[in-house]
């Protein structure tokens, strides 16, 4: 659970960071791409730098698939979120 909760936490912060500090539609790929890339070093990491303790076949590219995934959502739902909200501030 510990697990999920860092991906989402720091996605979202990698999504509002993007929407700070750039712009456009590279801001929108940088939102989605850099905690996919994350999710994914963190993955390959333990599969084949950390010791080997046992167990059955590397499951790592269905761990990428599904936390990837939802790192890339959560980094791009955070964006559009700060992206919104400094919207709604310059209007007001």
């Amino acid at each position: 659970m510990m697990t999920w909760i860092t991906i989402i936490v720091l996605s979202a912060i990698v999504g509002f960071l993007c929407s700070s500090f750039l712009g456009g539609a590279t801001a929108w790929i940088a939102s989605a791409l850099l905690p996919w890339l994350g999710v994914l070093a963190w993955v390959l990491y333990h599969a084949y730098i950390v010791p080997y303790q046992g167990g059955g076949a590397s499951m790592w590219p269905i761990a990428q698939l599904f936390a990837g995934t939802v790192a890339a959502v959560v980094g791009l739902a955070a964006h559009a979120i700060f992206q919104r909200k400094r919207r709604v501030e310059r209007t007001s």
